[in-house]
């Protein structure tokens, strides 16, 4: 969702053809959620309860609840990596040392295998820097910062790929800049270069893409230069200020094929099991042909009873688009 904590979704499903490395199969995909809590306490208070930082305390719930998710018929996960120069916090796990503690990376493996013995085809692990990592809140590079994260990146992505799922990697959840963001610019543009000299690009949609996507795709070839990414991840959250889910799918769409980008999308973040998304989504496709592979929903309900979860866990899924 937003930056820093905020990530952004909605369950509906997706019913597409298959584009990208390691298809999980020749029918049509069905999404799932961003799965990054798995409780909250008081209305709001979800920092105890991460995924992976919380992993060996919530082992037997997170485990029943990808059950239930699976048994709902979701089949795509979204996994965020939550991380910052200091103390673990339940959720925020410490990355001082350019990697995750022995303990957080186990919890990390255990947290997908656990994925993949619930049934589930498919995995795109987000990274979420906070804090002082998080370029999106920068004045000028921060080259410490930079290479913690980086770092973070490289020393994780054995991990991941050993997990036995197919999956997609977003370097920085919502870090494709405006054209406004210079320093985000820089800092996306050196990261993309660095990882797919180190690994290609084929697991990698890159840097997901919030609202307002139609501004944020002028910075493409900027980032990207002449190798962007097979896959795109956007991110659709309709308001009065940008527009419903419609209107913002089709703008990103436009300046997209504008540009020559005609890659498909993965919807990565939307309201959780909103009707209204799933409609003007739905009809998105039809008018523009886009193809979008799948959609994963953020745990917040349109009327945002939080201020950027309210769900937990996101077990309820649309699954008719």
């Amino acid at each position: 969702m937003m930056r820093r904590w905020l990530p952004v979704v909605l369950a509906i499903l997706v019913v597409v053809v298959t584009a990208g490395v390691r298809p999980a199969g020749n029918a049509r995909e069905v999404g799932g959620s961003n799965y990054d809590f798995y409780g909250l306490s008081g209305g709001c208070s979800r920092e105890q309860y991460g995924t992976v930082d919380s992993f060996d305390r919530g082992r037997d719930v997170i485990e029943k609840q990808l059950s239930q998710m699976y048994d709902a018929g979701q089949r795509r996960l979204r996994i965020g990596i939550f991380h910052q120069h200091g103390r673990d916090t339940g959720t925020v796990m410490d990355s001082s040392t350019g990697d995750l503690s022995p303990a957080d990376r186990r919890q990390l493996t255990e947290l997908l295998a656990a994925v993949k013995k619930a049934g589930f085809h498919e995995i795109e692990v987000a990274f979420h820097p906070q804090g002082d990592d998080s370029p999106q809140d920068w004045d000028a590079m921060d080259e410490q910062a930079y290479r913690e994260n980086w770092s973070l990146i490289a020393n994780l992505h054995p991990l991941i790929a050993a997990a036995g799922l197919p999956y997609k990697i977003d370097l920085l959840n919502e870090g494709m800049p405006m054209s406004t963001e210079p320093v985000l610019r820089q800092y996306a543009k050196r990261l993309w270069a660095d990882y797919t000299a180190k690994f290609g690009k084929a697991d990698t949609v890159g840097f997901s893409m919030t609202v307002w996507i139609a501004d944020r795709a002028t910075q493409l070839p900027a980032v990207y230069g002449s190798n962007p990414p097979d896959l795109f991840d956007v991110h659709l959250y309709g308001d009065s200020w940008n527009g419903d889910e419609y209107s913002q799918f089709v703008q990103a769409d436009k300046k997209m094929t504008a540009l020559g980008y005609r890659q498909p999308w993965i919807i990565g973040e939307t309201y959780f099991d909103d009707v209204l998304a799933a409609q003007g989504i739905r009809q998105a496709i039809g008018a523009t042909g886009r193809q979008v592979r799948y959609i994963t929903q953020w745990p917040l309900s349109r009327d945002r009873r939080c201020a950027d979860v309210d769900v937990a866990p996101p077990t309820r899924f649309l699954t008719g688009i």
